[in-house]
């Protein structure tokens, strides 16, 4: 299994943070984490939030790449639908040069439709305008004339330069995990990838539905889950609860009122709930949810240790204690 790093550098009103701290905090977060063995960072994406949720992903990873050398660098995910899908292809084949080849972009539909307001993009037409973006994206990475005519893009023959250092593009992972969602990941070879709202058993779901749909489709691609979860570490699991709470609360609150249907409510005064949507406890108590994971077909676990309200300092203690104290022991014994 692999292991990342996420963020979204959210700074609730009241916060006594600051987001220029939260970014500086990012930067070193990411140096440390290459250095203690994680192989990716993710960082994700929404717009006109209270909280600052993180708006410019690509400003972020450029300055990511430019401290680090080979931690990959993932988007988990941009929204697609809100952007010109041009624009999305240059720039992001320009991090992906200054990083040397190490991007993946995570691409979603998006689902909040405030955004789609804002960003003057028809709501309805997301499901389309995705579809046409991807086609999009993968066309301008070749580096030769073409042209587009869909239902929402049309542009006469042009050329899109520079191209990604990856060749033939960037690797796509595509968010959603509906049947249609499902299905067009496996049609791109992309993995699935819940949504760190998703406990461990709608995970399994999904992980059912996507292998059904590599046997149907004749998936040429390699069946793998990439998933994000909060996470904290610390020397009992009380106190890991302890500290983890306020920023557990601070996330799933915000996609709450953000429209998602799920009501999180009792899983917050209860951590038998809670222990299927995060990992968070002692050392041992954090290995056998990684384990159980890893029994589902989990490739790469995405933690999220930098949640809302989370000072700096115990943001970083607790990522360092991970690969140390949770991954090394299993990992020397040939476990996950």
């Amino acid at each position: 299994m692999r292991y990342g790093v996420l963020f979204s550098c959210q700074d609730p009103p009241g916060s006594p943070i600051g987001h220029p701290a939260l970014y500086a905090a990012a930067l070193e977060q990411v140096l440390a984490a290459e250095a203690q063995g994680y192989e990716w960072v993710n960082i994700t994406e929404h717009h006109v939030a209270a909280d600052g949720y993180l708006p410019a992903m690509f400003v972020l990873l450029s300055a990511m790449a430019a401290r680090t050398q080979r931690i990959r660098l993932s988007t988990g995910m941009l929204i697609l639908t809100l952007h010109n899908p041009v624009r999305i292809a240059e720039e992001a084949a320009v991090v992906d040069i200054l990083s040397g080849g190490r991007l993946t972009l995570g691409v979603a539909a998006g689902y909040r439709e405030v955004e789609f307001a804002v960003m003057q993009v028809d709501y309805r037409t997301r499901g389309q305008r995705f579809r046409e973006s991807l086609e999009i994206l993968q066309l301008a990475w070749r580096g030769e004339p073409f042209s587009y005519s869909g239902q929402i893009f049309q542009f006469p023959e042009i050329v899109v330069r520079p191209v990604p250092l990856q060749r033939p593009g960037i690797p796509l992972w595509l968010g959603g995990t509906t049947s249609v969602a499902l299905r067009r990941a496996v049609a791109h070879g992309s993995p699935c990838f819940p949504g760190a709202t998703d406990d461990i058993g709608v995970v399994a779901q999904r992980m059912q539905r996507y292998d059904q749909l590599r046997e149907e489709l004749g998936a040429y691609g390699p069946r793998e889950l990439v998933l994000p979860r909060l996470a904290m570490v610390a020397d009992s699991r009380e106190e890991a609860r302890r500290r983890a709470l306020p920023g557990i609360r601070a996330m799933f609150e915000t996609y709450q009122s953000w429209g998602l249907p799920v009501d999180f409510s009792q899983a917050l005064g209860d951590w038998n709930l809670l222990d299927e949507l995060v990992i968070v406890g002692d050392p041992g108590h954090c290995r056998a949810a990684v384990e159980r994971y890893a029994a589902l077909g989990a490739t790469d676990l995405m933690l999220q240790f930098a949640m809302p309200t989370i000072e700096p300092a115990v943001v970083a203690e607790s990522q360092a204690r991970f690969m140390a104290e949770v991954v090394a022991p299993e990992a020397a014994i040939g476990g996950v």
